[in-house]
């Protein structure tokens, strides 16, 4: 049985996604819950690394490291579009 690191990024990628969102749209807020999906996010990024260095085929390895930039960035520019907001009242 082929291990296929590509398939395990992007799975663990989306989970570790809908964790960290789903915290923020729920009324539970722990930060041990938004720890795992981390931890979840992060081993997914790991094995997109892997897959990225064994050459693996397809472009599903390429989910866990581009949402590695993109995540920041809509971070970024909600802090951003906060702050302007903030500062016009």
């Amino acid at each position: 049985m082929e291990r296929r690191f590509s398939q395990y990024s992007l799975w663990l990628s989306l989970l570790g996604i809908v964790i960290g969102v789903g915290q923020y749209l729920t009324s539970i807020n722990s930060s041990n819950i938004l720890y795992v999906g981390m931890v979840v996010y992060l081993s997914g990024f790991s094995c997109g690394v892997i897959a990225f260095g064994k050459h693996e085929r397809g472009v599903m390895k390429y989910f866990s490291l581009t949402s590695f930039v993109w995540i920041p960035l809509l971070i970024m520019l909600g802090m951003l579009f906060f702050a302007m907001n903030f500062g016009e009242s």
